[in-house]
């Protein structure tokens, strides 16, 4: 029965782990659970008789079920949704556990269920993306480690208990090894042969098609932006970046992220600037796409778009798929690394912007998935080196970038830019980038992070604030700085607002976005290489999270926060408890005659030198395959050792303490000469 019952408890966690990941509805589920476990009651119940027309019905079941599943394959497979093939494969098995529970008399059967429980949680692992599928997983391996328990014991014949040490110490050592395995691996890398992943829980069309949603009568849509809840007084940008406001960051986990290489996931880019908030020019034009995935990405707006031209995008990149997990209401804002080209969302059409947005017609509701693939042009200082600090010193080129060059009038910044190139003269940079870097590298020095800032008064200038007064804020301040500076000597610069990566997460190979990775940073232009991001507050790496090097610090953090003392002395105790009771079972092993322990010990050493007593031998006839052995310094003694042995073990006569030492002294003698016999013998079938 315990057999039983674990093998039910594993195969019910396989179908409501496909459930939790929505690989069945939650119907589905729960009609399958109440049908398996009812099934399992019913094998216990008659296992033991022959229910031959239940094995028609269910034959017949089984077939219409398999039928079923090769219809959903190849429908798939027209389509050339390949990965839509895992929701029929949950099915499959799902629906094949409950038809074989009514059919379950032998324990061959009850393992069958076992590998099918297996390969529901598998099914339903390859769609996880948290950590907390880990409870099912543990759930499920418990039942089975139990299950497998059983079932050794069923086949010894139910003799023995179940060695409960022995499967902890198995269960631990399969988890290890799956843990190196995790920390070993690279993690899973995107392709474009099999459609890229895309789903929407819920259809709910915006009021505004092509804005952006700032808050209305549906509770699905996002916060006000001028109400605080994040960067900018919103969580996912949305509506005018205002510096006066202050933002409240929290730990709120805001969507999870699988990317091929982190990077800043760009939401919104801001040109226009007014001293104290960033917008964008009235006459920034949106165009719909409705084509349906792929989506691919304008670089060129229609006719009687922007007011400027938008420069040409750069071909040469790294490629870059990143799938985004929604858990929380979003503006309508799809996030990309540099250069998006294909977008693959589930609804029939996307607006871009040319403030290089990718906008949603519908809610961006928790659940909802997208890819975005990306050619990644984010180039290193060395890369961009090539480009002379005097680039932008052409009037020609600075009127192509002339809203990206914008200030207001009358401009306001005479002391902004007496103080930038103050700096590059002490700075001597020759590049754009070198430029750029001495500006950060004086930001980093001369101000302070913090969110606690003072209030901007009206009218008050908030980078003059920043710049000559309390030189106090966050990455909304220090980044319109830095762009300000930028732009005040005619480098075309634009405010970015997006996420950076949050924690890397190794068993999911996801990155956890919380609303405190909300972020602002600046974007210059850099002729041949387009637009480069720039960070004075954040650290953006280039590279995958490395899983072993993840793993391996988060370890280093919990055992450095551990009590180590208590942990230490409740070690030695149970340390000091375990010996003890070690040392007294080894005792109580032992024989409890002097003559049984020397006996034990010829054995033992005999065994070492490769000569073990068969049971059929008799202590004399041992000693005589040892003498032999041995050779005869040790061979006179033995047979006085083996008389003394025998008359105290037949004949109740004890020995002396003189004749116990010699006997102690031969013994060792003894062991030493096998040793040395033992080792000419190996040297002599040694090949030279």
């Amino acid at each position: 029965m315990l057999f039983r019952a674990a093998t039910l408890v594993a195969v019910l966690t396989g179908v409501l782990a496909c459930a939790a990941v929505g690989e069945i509805s939650s119907s589905s589920a729960t009609v399958a659970a109440v049908a398996i476990s009812a099934g399992m009651v019913f094998s216990a119940l008659k296992r033991q008789e022959s229910w031959q027309w239940v094995k028609i019905i269910l034959a017949i079941a089984v077939i219409a079920v398999f039928v079923q599943f090769v219809y959903q394959v190849f429908g798939a497979a027209h389509t050339g949704e390949l990965s839509a093939i895992e929701v029929p494969l949950a099915a499959l098995f799902t629906w094949v556990q409950v038809v074989h529970a009514f059919d379950v008399p032998a324990r061959r059967d009850l393992l069958f269920s076992l590998a099918a429980a297996g390969a529901l949680v598998t099914v339903a692992a390859a769609q996880a993306v948290s950590s907390g599928f880990l409870v099912w997983v543990a759930v499920w391996l418990a039942a089975t480690v139990i299950a497998l328990a059983c079932s050794w014991r069923s086949m010894s014949g139910g003799r023995g208990r179940l060695p409960a040490g022995t499967l902890v110490g198995a269960t631990v050592l399969v988890l290890a090894v799956a843990l190196l395995l995790d920390s070993v691996l690279p993690p899973p890398r995107a392709s474009q042969v099999i459609t890229l992943p895309s789903s929407l829980t819920s259809y709910l069309p915006l009021k505004v098609t092509g804005g952006l949603t700032e808050g209305g009568s549906n509770p699905t849509e996002p916060a006000h932006s001028g109400q605080p809840g994040g960067v900018g007084g919103y969580v996912g940008m949305a509506g005018p970046l205002d510096t006066a406001l202050r933002g409240a960051l929290g730990n709120q986990l805001v969507m999870r992220v699988r990317a091929s290489r982190p990077g800043y996931f760009l939401g919104l880019t801001y040109t226009s600037w007014n001293g104290q908030s960033w917008t964008n020019p009235g006459k920034c034009a949106t165009y719909t796409q409705a084509t349906g995935s792929p989506f691919l990405m304008p670089y060129e707006p229609p006719q009687g778009g922007s007011p400027t031209p938008r420069p040409s995008p750069v071909t040469a990149g790294t490629q870059n798929i990143q799938t985004f997990y929604v858990e929380q209401p979003l503006p309508n804002i799809l996030f990309a690394t540099s250069q998006p080209t294909e977008i693959y969302f589930p609804d029939h059409s996307l607006v871009f912007g040319c403030d290089s947005s990718i906008r949603s017609t519908v809610a961006m509701t928790p659940g909802t998935v997208y890819t975005v693939v990306s050619q990644d042009t984010e180039a290193t200082p060395a890369q961009l080196a090539d480009v002379p600090a005097s680039v932008y010193d052409s009037a020609s080129l600075r009127g192509v970038f002339r809203s990206d060059l914008q200030l207001p009038s009358p401009n306001p910044y005479g002391r902004v830019k007496a103080l930038t190139l103050s700096i590059l003269a002490k700075a001597h940079p020759t590049t754009l980038v070198g430029e750029v870097q001495a500006l950060e590298r004086w930001m980093g020095a001369h101000t302070r992070y913090s969110l606690d800032i003072p209030p901007l008064l009206p009218g008050q200038d908030s980078v003059n604030e920043f710049l000559f007064g309390n030189r106090t804020g966050y990455c909304e301040q220090i980044s319109t700085s830095l762009a300000v500076m930028l732009r005040s000597i005619g480098v075309p610069t634009r405010e970015a607002t997006g996420y950076v990566p949050g924690s890397f997460n190794p068993l999911s190979d996801l990155y956890d976005i919380e609303a405190k990775d909300a972020h602002a940073w600046v974007q210059v232009f850099f002729p041949g290489h387009g637009w480069q991001s720039f960070d004075p507050t954040a650290y953006v790496p280039l590279a995958p999270a490395n899983p072993g090097a993840v793993l391996l610090s988060d370890l280093g953090h919990l055992l450095g926060g551990l009590p180590w003392l208590p942990i230490g002395i409740a070690a030695a105790a149970v340390a000091a408890v375990l010996g003890r009771r070690f040392e007294l079972r080894r005792r109580a092993a032992l024989p409890k005659t002097w003559a049984g322990r020397l006996a034990l010990r010829l054995e033992r050493a005999g065994a070492r030198a490769g000569l073990a007593r068969s049971p059929s031998e008799t202590l004399p006839e041992y000693a005589d395959r040892l003498r032999a052995a041995a050779g005869p310094p040790a061979a006179a003694q033995l047979e006085m050792v083996v008389e003394l042995v025998t008359l105290a073990a037949y004949g109740g006569r004890d020995p002396t303490t003189a004749q116990r030492q010699v006997a102690e002294e031969t013994l060792r003698t003894l062991r030493t000469a096998l040793g040395r016999g033992q080792r000419i013998r190996r040297r002599a079938l040694s090949p030279r």
